[in-house]
């Protein structure tokens, strides 16, 4: 009598193992492709806001303008304000972004890089709303700054501008962020060359 071909119960037991070893293999990959995907998209993502953060300082520090406005405390003008986690500089704003000239106010709080503007009319400051987050997950900020002294003399690097009155000639940016991305350090130039300004106290 012939023996009837086919597979016996064990041979196909085999087979199934193996064929779920595969498809678990297959699912892994799969897996591990997508979540890999993901963590690009937020890489990129965050990458990109720091990108366009570290646009909006560049652009606006380096076009700061000699300008004061408001109510200077002693009769003063103050022109330019620089502290380690805060600055406040007037700059003019793209066509893009609706043009004219701002105070512009950059601080560090809550772990947000934040920035508030106000509307230079004649001598007076409207607000345009409340302040506006630039940047998140922002542990640290530090703002330095370097120019000339009232003398004429370079200040060197300073963690806080002493002269209101005057423009430094150059803001450091250094920041420590959460997540993979680093922030790399600024050092901006303002365009305008104070080194003939007359003495403004």
């Amino acid at each position: 009598m012939r023996r009837q071909s086919g597979f016996t119960l064990l041979e196909m037991l085999v087979v199934l193992s193996l064929l779920g070893m595969l498809l678990g293999l297959i699912g892994t990959f799969l897996l591990s492709a997508t979540a890999s995907q993901a963590k690009s998209q937020r890489f990129s993502a965050r990458l990109d806001e720091i990108r366009a953060a570290q646009q909006y300082l560049r652009m606006g520090i380096a076009q700061a303008l000699p300008v004061a406005a408001g109510s200077p405390a002693a009769g003063q003008p103050v022109r330019f304000i620089g502290e380690a986690e805060h600055m406040v500089f007037f700059a003019p704003l793209p066509d893009a972004l609706g043009g004219g000239l701002y105070q512009q106010q950059v601080s560090h709080s809550e772990h947000r890089l934040l920035v508030r503007f106000a509307l230079l009319d004649g001598q007076a400051l409207a607000p345009v709303g409340e302040f506006q987050p630039l940047l998140g997950d922002v542990e640290q900020v530090s703002f330095s700054y370097r120019g000339l002294s009232p003398l004429a003399q370079d200040s060197g690097w300073l963690t806080a501008w002493p002269w209101p009155q005057r423009l430094p000639r150059q803001v450091r940016i250094q920041a420590r962020l959460g997540g993979p991305v680093a922030w790399v350090t600024e050092e901006v130039n303002l365009h305008l060359d104070l080194a003939s300004e007359p003495d403004a106290g």
